[in-house]
This record gives C-alpha cells, sequence and structure tokens, in this order.
C-alpha cells in the first residue's frame, strides 16, 4: 500500500516538472517570436527611412550648343557667350591652347566668357574646349574664329610672322634691324612713311635716322605726340600690346637708345611684359630680365602708340 502512495506521489511530481518546462518552453518560444517581429519592424523602418532620404543631386552631362560671337580680334577681350548643358560646373575654357581670361557662369545653360589672344596672334578657326570641376573636358559643338579686326591686329600678326622670318621687302640691317622691325609692324598698323620717317633701304640703301638709329627715333615718336605718348618705367601700367620699348643698356655713358622692341603681351596678374623683336630675336623676351640680368643698370621707357 505504501508503494502505491509512493508510486502516485512520483509520477505527480513528475508531471508538475513536465507541465513547468512547458509553460517555460512556450514563453522562451513566445519571448523569441516577439524579439523576431521587433526585429522584422525595425529593419523595415529602417528600409522605409532610407528610401524616403534626400538623394545626392544627379549632375546633367555638360555640353556646349553654341558660341556668340563666334568669331572676334586676335588680341581677345571679347565677352563670349556660351550655351548648353551643365555649365555651371564648368572651370575653365580653352581657345586653341590659349586658356580664358575669366569664365562667369550665368546659368545651367548659360556662361560667360573672355576670349583670350589668339596664340601667336595667329588668324584662323580654332577649337573650343571647356573643363568642370570633375574634371570632364568638354569639346564645342562650334569652332572660334580668330580675325585681324583692329589695326593691332594687323601690327601683331606682321610682328609673329617676321620676328625671324626677316621680311626682304625693307632689307635687313646687319646686327641693328631693331628699329627696322618695329617700324615695319608700324606700317602694317596703318602708319604711312614721310619725309622725316622712311627707309628705301631694300632698293637705293637710303632711310631716315629715325627709321633706322635709337636716338634719331627716340626724338621722333617724341614729337609724335598725337598717336605716341611717352611712358616711363613706373608707369609701365599703362603700357599695352603693340606699344613701343626703348632700351638704354648703359644710361651713365649719355649715348641714349641702344635697342628697341615691341610690347607682345602684358600679364594682367603679375604686369610682366614680354616684347617681340630683331637683333635679339625673340616672341616673347622679358622686360625685366633684358634689364637686370642680361644688362645690370639698364633703363627702358615706353611709347604708348594710339
Amino acid at each position: 500500500m505504501r508503494s502505491f502512495f509512493l508510486s502516485v506521489r512520483l509520477k505527480s511530481s513528475l508531471e508538475d516538472i513536465i507541465a513547468t518546462r512547458t509553460r517555460t518552453t512556450r514563453s522562451v518560444v513566445a519571448s523569441l517570436f516577439v524579439a523576431a517581429l521587433a526585429l522584422t519592424g525595425c529593419s523595415a523602418a529602417e528600409e522605409t527611412q532610407t528610401e524616403g532620404a534626400e538623394q545626392p543631386k544627379k549632375i546633367d552631362a555638360t555640353r556646349i550648343d553654341t558660341i556668340s560671337p563666334a568669331s572676334g580680334s586676335l588680341l581677345g577681350g571679347e565677352t563670349i557667350t556660351f550655351t548648353g548643358q551643365g555649365l555651371d560646373h564648368v572651370s575653365s575654357v580653352v581657345f586653341g591652347g590659349v586658356a580664358a581670361t575669366s569664365v562667369t557662369v550665368v546659368a545651367d545653360s548659360q556662361i560667360q566668357v573672355v576670349a583670350p589672344a589668339a596664340l601667336d596672334y595667329a588668324a584662323g578657326a580654332v577649337s573650343v574646349t571647356a573643363s568642370s570641376d570633375e574634371g570632364e573636358v568638354i569639346a564645342s559643338a562650334a569652332d572660334y574664329d580668330y580675325q585681324v579686326v583692329t589695326p593691332v591686329d594687323a601690327q601683331m600678326q606682321y610682328a609673329f610672322a617676321h620676328w625671324q622670318d626677316y621680311n626682304e621687302v625693307w632689307g635687313v640691317f646687319p646686327d641693328n634691324d631693331c628699329g627696322n622691325f618695329v617700324n615695319q609692324t608700324l606700317i602694317a598698323r596703318g602708319w604711312e612713311q614721310t619725309d622725316d620717317w622712311y627707309s628705301e633701304w631694300a632698293t637705293t640703301g637710303d632711310f631716315s635716322d629715325s627709321w633706322a638709329r635709337g636716338p634719331a627715333m627716340d626724338a621722333w615718336f617724341a614729337s609724335q605726340t598725337d598717336r605716341a605718348t611717352r611712358l616711363s618705367l613706373d608707369q609701365r601700367d599703362q603700357v599695352k600690346v603693340g606699344d613701343v620699348v626703348m632700351f638704354d643698356w648703359d644710361p651713365a655713358n649719355e649715348n641714349g637708345v641702344d635697342h628697341t622692341m615691341l610690347v607682345s603681351k602684358v600679364d594682367a596678374a603679375t604686369g610682366a611684359i614680354s616684347m617681340v623683336g630683331h637683333t635679339i630675336d625673340a616672341q616673347y623676351r622679358d622686360l625685366d630680365q633684358a634689364i637686370t640680368i642680361e644688362n645690370p643698370g639698364a633703363t627702358a621707357w615706353f611709347y604708348s602708340i594710339a
């Protein structure tokens, strides 16, 4: 009998243990299920937030459709309007290998550019390319045509055609052709020979001192007050392309002008002045180097040509 009651109690205890474990298991499963739902809900919320977040702005493909005006002076300086797409990303523009002096963004579809001088003052059509902030290079659908528009254009075109290829029509003054060359460029600019400023060197051998001899040339330019204004070295900020430069390599000897050249470039950013000329044949000889390094103690002055 005692064995029977012991058996009953053991069975009851075993059932209690099983029931307790079953409830615990169900509770754990339920908790895991709730946690899974919570995790799923969090993930969905994150996906929704990502989809609703502001996306990076897509950059339109940059292109240049038109250039207006499509032609201009060899000296540059014209304001050119570019139209197209994505132009607000353009940071630089190049005309035939020469960078524009300024680029102004007007809108996504328009920029304005100041044309540079033509490379070596050569006339003709050149390709135009733009570069974006992202490094993309864009070719224009149209070329830009450099033309001889002004008297200075004609002067510089002549100077760069003959800075090394001497024009035999005018003859050559051996080892002293600088004045002859500068005066030829003024003829190309539209000046005419006069009784006191002329050269027939190539035909008769005759010429005026004002054509080829430095001191006389300086005095003659000084007399041309209606079209030539003398500027000192301190007034170099007024100098422009096409002006005449006079040099005195040794002011102490009081011999006056030793050399003359023509201004070929003025760097607006640095104030550097470059020159083209004969005797020491050059396209872009540096003024400051000429009077400091090459000829220490030398001086220079200018004639601003109207």
